[in-house]
């Protein structure tokens, strides 16, 4: 008979178990059948042999249930594109971006916008504030984002946070404030806090936001990747080390003053219960994400078993608060707070049981212990969620933990209590806080510098076989017990995963990746030795662009370390407002383009048609445009042909007619194997003369979703489709990637939103 532990431990596993299968289920499943599978669940717990599965499928179950709460709750589709004037109340910190601002805002009293929306406004007359109530102009979609291999997930993003539309304010004089200071006491107690850090300026203010109140709006994407390289991001949000620092001081503080004003009843019991009031207080002020969520009750089930005089037994904790979250919210399985903040506090439990020595003169050693085991025993799962090692972290928490724990945090839980009864005590507690922050950052910044602090791997994305097998591999040395030969598995499982490269094109043939960019084009060409990049993508008002966030990642997933080749087709920034990024971001050997560019700060060739050169077996020949010719903007697109033997792949940037008929003058060969649709589908270029003559296998259309233009242009794709060709488009494939090789042809066709469906994601069928 298993023990009440075992039993509590195993369900929550076969629970979680089934969450984490509908989390990666495609199927969305209907009132009716949903209804079926409950019943079903339902007669299998009478069933002893097959109760396993029972608990399986109530994870499965309770998860899809909320996945489908979150869908019904989206924006009407009647409602996607078009301008709506609406009065919203401003739900959170609105989050500064170059000249853009993103807003999180909830309906007042408009039954047509969903519960929650996140929405950007362009060069704003005035920046929002939390809790005003404003009257907008809102064009808003269902939530939608580009897939790419290796890259972030937008549309994940947004079902985890249950964000029901999105979209952008109008550029207008309609747009008003209402009514400012509609907040709750929390919230003003929250906007207060974020104000006085504000005052101090510099870096530190975001992380004293961040730990105090858990606001991370004022946190810089340049700020957030140093912390993230170096393992210590932990540190901006409020996790159990926060929780348990704010526990511990109320606990201290109560049995000292206890002890002085010999208050009766037992001091101990006392202190536990303003521990928990502590606790959770901060849990609430910090917005009660997953991480604070989970160090709260844990606290409090401890508490409970200490005042009733029981033992607490740290497993059945664990588990049981792990389970309690994940049927109060299911959805909450995807937070990487989640799984890594239970993932830590299991490390650390078994670290405590296996490792830990009551011998104070080691003490110091098994605290490097410690961090290494941390390390190992969290990698499969950073590696899954972020594809990345920091291998810095174990120095850098070793020190930056210390000072956090005794220094930033207490003094910043001063700062918060002291502020009503004693101003001038709580701006210097907040300050000196600020000024440990600062010597901290200077010490992160520069192991962060250094190559070796941080890998991000390549080829690492879902959960394939080898994924799994080798990621869980370098956990072998936190299970195993010490002694066991086996142990050093573990190095060879992170040696794997360093030198794991995705196997690229043999000789002879080519990879061809048109990634999802919105309205935009790029496109990365892979050989067995080489790598050429057509067009970056955008730029964003809001800062960033296409090739920081697609093209790069694409890249890093990839394991190119190089671009040998990289065509600008013309000047528009939808096709070169990339280009900065990926000069800085990566090695770039020769550059050509279609007309000049600007701040290139290097040599750029024009593209000429004639213009070709052989390598692995592959030919690049530039068609367009003539070296006599004198088209400008669209039509001066560079057009490259890529041969594989007689097979061609034709990348054609946004030439029109113009450029079209002095391109089929000059068009060495009668057809193509694949074309990149000229200009996105418009109806000003994919001439029927053009389309007959390439008349391909496969025609693909870079497009953003739901762009304003409507491309592709159904009869544009109508006419490729009459010549003969299967026609695709990003925003309904996502990235599309193939091979053509010189006696295959073309192979190995991926739509990668076909591949990555989930059952909540948008699809638009054209």
């Amino acid at each position: 008979m298993p023990s009440y532990t075992t039993t509590v431990i195993r369900t929550c596993l076969l629970v979680l178990a089934g969450g984490f299968a509908a989390q990666h289920s495609r199927l969305l499943i209907n009132s009716d059948l949903y209804a079926a599978l409950f019943v079903a669940t339902l007669l299998l717990f009478v069933i002893r042999r097959v109760r396993a599965v029972a608990f399986f499928l109530v994870g499965f179950v309770l998860f899809v249930q909320a996945g489908n709460a979150v869908i019904d709750a989206r924006l009407d589709a009647k409602f996607a594109g078009d301008s709506m004037l609406a009065r919203v109340r401003i739900a959170d910190f609105p989050k500064v971006s170059g000249a853009s601002v993103a807003l999180l805002i909830e309906p007042v009293y408009d039954q047509r916008l969903p519960s929650r929306s996140r929405v950007t406004w362009f060069e704003p007359s005035r920046i929002p504030m939390l809790g005003e109530i404003w009257e907008f102009e809102l064009r808003l979609r269902r939530p939608h984002g580009n897939s790419n291999p290796g890259a972030f997930s937008l549309e994940n993003w947004m079902f985890r946070e249950k964000l029901h539309a999105a979209g952008y304010v109008v550029a207008g004089e309609r747009n008003r404030l209402l009514r400012t200071g509609v907040l709750s006491p929390i919230e003003t107690y929250r906007q207060g806090f974020v104000d006085r850090a504000g005052t101090i300026g510099g870096s530190s203010a975001s992380v004293l936001a961040a730990i105090g109140v858990g606001s991370r709006h004022l946190i810089s994407r340049q700020q957030w990747d140093r912390y993230a390289k170096t393992g210590s991001s932990h540190l901006m949000a409020i996790s159990g080390l926060h929780i348990g620092l704010a526990a511990a001081a109320a606990f201290f503080l109560v049995v000292l003053l206890s002890g002085i004003f010999r208050l009766p009843g037992n001091h101990l019991d006392l202190a536990t219960i303003a521990a928990i009031l502590m606790a959770t207080s901060y849990a609430l002020v910090s917005g009660f994400a997953v991480p604070s969520q989970r160090a709260t009750i844990m606290l409090g089930l401890a508490a409970i078993a200490f005042l009733s005089r029981r033992r607490a037994v740290p497993g059945r904790i664990v588990a049981s608060v792990a389970l309690l979250l994940f049927v109060l919210d299911p959805i909450s399985l995807m937070m990487p707070g989640f799984v890594l903040s239970f993932g830590a506090v299991v490390v650390l439990l078994w670290f405590a049981r296996s490792y830990w020595l009551p011998r104070p003169g080691l003490r110091f050693f098994q605290l490097i212990t410690m961090q290494f085991i941390l390390l190992l025993g969290l990698m499969p799962l950073t590696v899954f969620i972020f594809q990345r090692i920091a291998f810095a972290a174990p120095v850098v928490n070793l020190i930056t933990v210390p000072v956090f724990s005794f220094i930033t945090v207490p003094l910043t839980l001063a700062s918060m209590l002291l502020n009503p009864v004693w101003a001038a005590a709580s701006s210097v507690s907040m300050r000196v806080a600020a000024v440990s922050i600062r010597i901290i950052e200077r010490f992160i910044d520069a192991i962060a510098s250094l190559s070796i602090a941080d890998t991000t791997l390549s080829g690492i994305d879902g959960f394939d076989g080898f994924a799994v097998g080798v990621v869980l591999v370098p956990a072998l040395w936190v299970v195993l017990p010490r002694g066991w030969p086996g142990r050093g598995v573990a190095i060879l499982g992170v040696l794997t995963l360093l030198l794991n490269k995705p196997p690229g094109p043999q000789q002879s043939c080519v990879d061809a990746h048109v990634l999802e960019v919105g309205q935009g084009l790029a496109v990365v060409v892979q050989s067995a030795g080489h790598t050429l990049i057509f067009d970056t993508g955008a730029s964003y008002r809001s800062g960033g662009s296409a090739a920081e966030q697609y093209v790069l990642p694409f890249l890093r997933f990839k394991g190119i370390e190089m671009i040998d080749w990289l065509v600008i087709s013309h000047a528009d920034d939808d096709h070169a407002g990339g280009l900065p990024a990926l000069v800085d971001g990566i090695g770039v050997g020769r550059i050509f383009a279609g007309e000049e560019l600007s701040d290139v700060g290097r040599p750029v060739a024009q593209c000429k048609a004639g213009q070709f050169w052989h390598v692995d077996g592959i030919e690049y020949r530039f068609l367009h445009p003539g070296p006599d010719d004198s088209h400008s903007g669209n039509d001066s697109s560079c057009v490259l042909s890529i041969s594989a033997g007689d097979h061609r792949l034709v990348l054609t940037g946004d030439i029109e007619g113009a450029g079209e008929r002095s391109l089929l003058t000059r068009l060495p060969f009668t057809a193509a194997s694949v074309v990149l649709i000229p200009h996105h589908g418009s109806l000003t270029s994919s001439s029927p003369s053009l389309v007959n003559r390439l008349r391909p296998d496969i025609a693909i259309a870079s497009v953003g979703y739901g762009n304003r233009w409507g491309f592709p242009k159904q009869a544009v794709m109508q006419r490729w489709r009459g010549a003969g060709a299967a026609v695709f488009d990003t925003a309904t494939s996502g990235s599309i990637s193939l091979r053509l090789c010189k006696g295959d042809g073309v192979s190995r066709l991926r739509e990668e939103r076909s591949q990555k469906r989930r059952f909540w994601h948008e699809s638009k069928q054209l």
